[in-house]
């Protein structure tokens, strides 16, 4: 009888949990890549070489899963205190995770496997970006994170099978996430501009007036010599009313009239209006008023 009550006694006492493994390994930014913080996203450094040394593990590197853990405010405490759970990774559903009355302020989202970041060195541009769903709905999308807060991550090394947290890191320092600012806060006068803002654009004034002054310049010259061009063909044409149409050829044995080709098209003309009457240097034959005879004096 006394046997039976030892055995029952010992019946009844709590079964202890299995204890979680704690590493000494920290998420962190990847500081080689550019936009690593943003409003509602952070770029972490893969989670390499930090279960490899466990053991006795019920899975592998090839079914142990990789888990990350974004909180804010509270959530740190409230996972701690919930990550024994075998329902952890449903309890705090991404899309209310921050939102409600009472948020648990964290959710889970899978990495992948742990035989996907082995201990060696990582290749370039090797990252996991936290909030890459953006505005998901499932329990454990990887969904942006609250704007202007400043979160702190977690990896988890989880059973495939069960679903329990086997090991943990430690929580990363809490990183600021950038705040939008409205326009209408933003100073759009000389005081909010920087003395390297003010001098270019002042250049930049300066030049675009130079510019535009010698474009006026060049109009303007562009006009002028088009109407002295216009000019010079109005002379060009007085001139050839002193031309001479016709004439006889005076130096020759047998003198002729000679039609200059010049005016083929022109075959009405007068001595008077092609050539001044000068008496040195001319005379005109009343006969044939058409033709002008050159004289010598």
């Amino acid at each position: 009888m006394e046997v039976y009550l030892v055995l029952c006694f010992i019946c009844m006492l709590p079964i202890p949990a299995k204890s979680i493994t704690t590493v000494d390994c920290k998420p962190a930014i990847n500081e080689s890549l550019a936009a690593k913080i943003t409003i509602n996203t952070v770029i972490l450094q893969q989670p390499r070489c930090c279960f490899d040394n466990l053991t006795n593990l019920p899975c592998t590197s090839n079914t142990c899963e990789i888990w990350l853990v974004p909180a804010v405010d509270t959530g740190l405490s409230t996972f701690d205190a919930n990550k024994a759970s075998s329902a952890i990774l449903s309890l705090s559903p991404y899309p209310t995770a921050f939102t409600g009355s009472s948020p648990a302020n964290y959710f889970l989202t899978k990495v992948g496997l742990q035989s996907d970041f082995p201990c060696v060195s990582p290749s370039p541009g090797g990252y996991f970006r936290v909030g890459a769903d953006g505005a998901c709905s499932t329990t454990n999308c990887n969904g942006f994170l609250p704007q202007g807060s400043s979160p702190s991550f977690k990896y988890l090394l989880v059973d495939s099978v069960n679903k329990t947290v086997l090991a943990e890191t430690k929580w990363s320092d809490s990183i600021a996430l950038y705040t939008l600012k409205d326009p209408g806060t933003l100073g759009d006068g000389f005081a909010g501009r920087s003395g390297a803002m003010v001098i270019i654009t002042t250049l930049l004034s300066v030049a675009a007036a130079v510019l535009l002054l010698f474009l006026i310049v060049v109009l303007a010259l562009c006009c002028c010599g088009g109407k002295s061009k216009g000019s010079g063909s109005v002379v060009g044409s007085v001139m050839g009313s002193f031309r001479i149409p016709r004439y006889d050829t005076h130096h020759l044995k047998d003198p002729a009239p000679y039609d200059n080709p010049a005016y083929e098209k022109e075959r009405k003309y007068t001595t008077q209006d092609t050539l001044p009457k000068t008496k040195a240097t001319s005379a005109v034959n009343p006969v044939t008023q058409d033709t002008i005879k050159l004289q010598k004096i």
